[in-house]
């Protein structure tokens, strides 16, 4: 959803000109067009362009919004929740199309924040400031046990091997992430257990072993199904509870169904969400209602720590729009060497 150039637009009613800001929002695989209402091209002042372009940007939202919710359904979330995840989503793309170094930054941190939080919560010791400096400058921390790093260095060859990745999810896709994640750690990372399993901390017994191919392959046909339907964050959430119910492989399926849920709000537009120690009980509790059948408590449960998250982006680039950032400046000249032009020709 990149912005396009905003213009200046005349229309004649019974002799008179009346000025318009018309402008388009790219919503899933449509470009809507947006028009605001300035004035009669007489009576518009220079000071008018700054109040009807925050009023042009608001319409864009409306619309963009408004496709978003009527193109996808919900199981779990309600309308007011699936639209904060719309609007977060919708400034989060501006952000990037705005701000695309601060944006670059963000994604960065909240990468590093993901990749410690998905191993800590499965024991690492590895902490925030020690990950960052071993992601970003391969610097590994002292006193720490080779498998930890090897956990938190095996994130860099996902992230390289999913930004070339075009493909969707797929067995031998789902079998790759868990060989990329437990490289150095397992002696046959890649292949799916051949004994009964058990969750650590929780009593549940997933699936016999026999059945995990079968079971995957169910879970990729739900997928499918649901993909172009189903809201995207639900979607996300519901295929990596459903591959942790599974739990198809005797060690690092946490990990590999956090990067399978990150993968689909990447893919979606979203930002990456990251679970660490301080969720590790809520996000358990949540796991095995699941199992009963509650799929509720796992998709609320996650929505809140995302909201926790990444609430402040829209917040945020809202007021930098009300501040009059340098894009909007931009704009806001643009617009007036556009009015003058129409002015001059009459």
């Amino acid at each position: 959803m990149k912005r396009s150039m905003v213009e200046l637009t005349v229309k004649i009613i019974k002799g008179n000109k009346y000025l318009y800001l018309r402008d388009r929002v790219k919503v899933n695989s449509k470009s809507l067009s947006v028009q605001t209402y300035v004035g009669r091209l007489e009576k518009v002042e220079p000071q008018d362009f700054s109040v009807k372009l925050l009023d042009l940007f608001s319409s864009r939202l409306t619309k963009y919004l408004d496709y978003r919710l009527e193109h996808s359904t919900l199981t779990v979330l309600d309308r007011n929740q699936a639209t904060n995840l719309e609007s977060l989503r919708y400034f989060y793309d501006l952000f990037e199309d705005l701000y695309p170094d601060e944006s670059e930054r963000y994604q960065d941190a909240m990468y590093v924040r993901y990749v410690q939080g998905t191993t800590a919560i499965e024991g690492n010791t590895i902490t925030l400031r020690e990950a960052q400096e071993l992601l970003e400058h391969n610097i590994s921390p002292a006193g720490k046990r080779m498998d930890e790093v090897y956990e938190v260095l095996n994130y860099i060859t996902l992230r390289k091997y999913l930004s070339g990745y075009t493909g969707n999810i797929t067995e031998a896709f789902i079998k790759k992430i868990h060989e990329i994640l437990m490289n150095h750690i397992l002696r046959d990372p890649g292949n799916y257990r051949n004994i009964q399993v058990g969750i650590a901390s929780v009593d549940y017994q997933p699936p016999p072993a026999i059945l995990v191919p079968d079971e995957i392959q169910n879970l990729i046909r739900w997928y499918r199904q649901n993909r172009k339907t189903l809201n995207p964050f639900e979607l996300a959430i519901l295929l990596h509870t459903k591959f942790e119910i599974i739990h198809p492989f005797v060690d690092g399926n946490g990990r590999v169904g956090r990067a399978l849920m990150n993968f689909i709000l990447e893919r979606s537009g979203y930002p990456t969400l990251y679970l660490g120690r301080e969720h590790r009980a809520a996000y358990l509790d949540a796991l095995v209602r699941a199992d009963d059948g509650e799929f509720a408590p796992i998709v609320e449960t996650l929505y809140e720590f995302y909201q926790n998250q990444h609430g402040q982006i829209a917040q945020e680039v809202q007021q930098k729009l009300k501040d009059g950032g340098s894009k909007f400046r931009d704009d806001v000249a643009d617009l007036l060497r556009q009015y003058v032009e129409l002015k001059k020709n009459g």
